[in-house]
């Protein structure tokens, strides 16, 4: 048997109960009365250990909801901390990157520029022999002009 049930008898109970005349009060058996006492104190402990039990399960459940929410939120903090590392670390290699490139550029400047110099220089040399030579050309016909002319 149930409390609900058990507090349904008892209400049944009193209204089935004789009234005192002219007052409020009614009348019940003792022995009905004793009777359902003891089947309430028979039922109390089992509907309160029932209940003690929902309520522990409850705090449980719930405990273990806690439990697997701060879980997803360290994973999530963990997820981001990876992310943001990653990021520093590609931020990192892209200035890397930016740093090598820059200096591969520099480099190759400086190289072209080097060559530059380089290639003036030999065409000056180049120059400077060909005018010896053109020098020496012209003067081997301006000799052959004199020997033709004098002969």
């Amino acid at each position: 048997m149930s409390i609900e049930k058990l507090l349904d008898e008892m209400e049944t109970m009193l209204v089935e109960a004789a009234r005192v005349p002219f007052t409020n009060k009614r009348v019940i058996e003792e022995d009905d009365l004793a009777r359902f006492l003891d089947d309430f104190r028979e039922l109390l402990p089992k509907e309160l250990d029932e209940a003690k039990r929902v309520i522990s399960e409850r705090q449980r459940i719930l405990d273990e909801a806690q439990r697997e929410a701060q879980n997803i939120v360290d994973q999530a903090k963990a997820y981001v901390a990876k992310l943001t590392d990653e990021n520093i670390i590609n931020k990192q290699a892209q200035e890397q990157a930016n740093e090598l490139v820059f200096q591969a550029r520099k480099v190759a400047k400086d190289l072209h520029n080097d060559a530059v110099v380089y290639a003036d220089e030999v065409f000056k040399h180049v120059i400077t022999h060909l005018e010896k030579t053109l020098e020496v050309v012209r003067q081997g016909q301006r000799d052959l002009q004199q020997t033709n002319n004098q002969g």
